[in-house]
C-alpha cells in the first residue's frame, strides 16, 4: 500500500465504537466558480455516503456552505461556524452522545505561528477552532478532518484525550491546494475501504484508504506528490503518516458501521 505499514489483517474487535455519529461539515469560501462546482459535488458525495452507506440520519448532519434554499444549513461564515462549534461542545457533553465528526473543506493559508481557514468575510484561525473546541468532553470521541493545505496546524490546536485528528498535509509540505477532499469522498463511497470487509470502516481504514486515493489521483495526473496526510490517533499532538501503531491502534477503536448496523464479525 505505497509504503503504508500498519497491518489491518486482524478482525476489528467488538470494542470498536460504531455508535451513530453527529457530523458537521464546514466548507469555506470556494474562491471561484470552478471550485464552487467541485465543492457542491463533493459535499453531495459526502452526504450521500454518510446517509446511504452508513445509515446516518440526515438530521445528524449539518453542512455550512450555502443558503438553506440550496439545501445547506446556511453559509459558512465566521459567526455561523463559531456558533456550530458551540453546538459541537454541547453535543459532547450530552449523556449517551455518539461521536462528533468535523470535516473542514475549502481553502486555507499559513500565517506566522499558525493557519487561517478561509471563509466569506473574516477568516477563522486554526487556533480559534481549537479554542472553541477546548471544552469538549473527552468522554465523547471527537474526530476532526482537516482536508485543506496547512491543515497540520489543527493537530497542534485540537489534539487531546478522546480526540482523533486527521490532516491532509504535514508540517513539511509546501502551501498548495490538496486532493484530500476528493479522496475522502471517494474513500467513504468505496467498498474496498473496509479493508477486512467486516462491515465496519474504522478511522484507521478510512485514513489509509483516503491517502491511497490521494496517491492514485497524483499518479493518474503524473504529478509529484505534494501532500502527506497525518493521523493523530492517541491525542498526543503528534501526527504520523504511515501511521505509527500508537496512532493507528486507537483509531481502530472508532468507526462507521456499513448500513448503520452491527459489524459482520464479533
Amino acid at each position: 500500500m505505497h509504503g503504508l505499514c500498519f497491518s489491518q489483517d486482524a478482525v476489528v474487535k467488538p470494542s470498536t465504537n460504531t455508535t451513530t455519529p453527529r457530523v458537521w461539515i464546514f466548507n469555506g469560501t470556494p474562491g471561484d466558480d470552478v471550485h464552487h462546482d467541485f465543492y457542491e459535488a463533493n459535499l453531495q458525495s459526502l452526504r450521500s455516503s454518510l446517509t446511504q452507506r452508513f445509515g446516518i440520519p440526515a438530521a445528524n448532519i449539518t453542512v455550512l456552505y450555502g443558503p438553506k434554499s440550496a439545501g445547506y444549513d446556511g453559509p459558512c461564515t465566521r459567526e455561523a461556524m463559531l456558533a456550530e462549534l458551540e453546538t459541537v461542545v454541547a453535543h459532547t457533553k450530552t449523556n449517551g452522545a455518539g461521536p462528533a465528526w468535523i470535516i473542514l473543506e475549502g481553502h486555507a493559508n499559513g500565517v506566522p505561528g499558525g493557519a487561517m481557514f478561509n471563509l466569506p468575510g473574516p477568516d477563522l484561525s486554526m487556533r480559534e477552532i481549537g479554542t472553541a473546541l477546548k471544552e469538549c468532553s473527552p468522554q465523547t470521541p471527537l474526530v476532526v478532518w482537516g482536508t485543506t493545505t496547512v491543515s497540520t496546524d489543527l493537530i497542534k490546536r485540537v489534539s487531546g484525550p478522546g480526540r482523533y485528528v486527521i490532516t491532509a498535509s504535514s508540517a513539511e509540505d509546501k502551501e498548495s491546494e490538496t486532493e484530500f477532499p476528493k479522496a475522502l469522498a471517494q474513500a467513504l463511497a468505496a467498498e474496498a475501504s473496509d479493508a477486512n470487509q467486516d462491515g465496519v470502516l474504522t478511522l484507521t481504514e478510512l485514513f489509509l484508504a483516503t491517502y491511497e486515493q490521494v496517491l492514485a489521483i497524483y499518479k493518474q495526473g503524473n504529478y509529484v506528490v505534494t501532500e502527506h496526510a497525518q493521523l493523530d490517533g492517541n491525542g498526543d499532538g503528534k501526527g504520523t503518516q504511515r501511521p505509527a501503531p500508537e496512532d493507528a491502534e486507537p483509531a481502530q477503536r472508532i468507526g462507521l458501521a456499513v448500513g448503520g448496523g452491527r459489524p459482520k464479525f464479533e
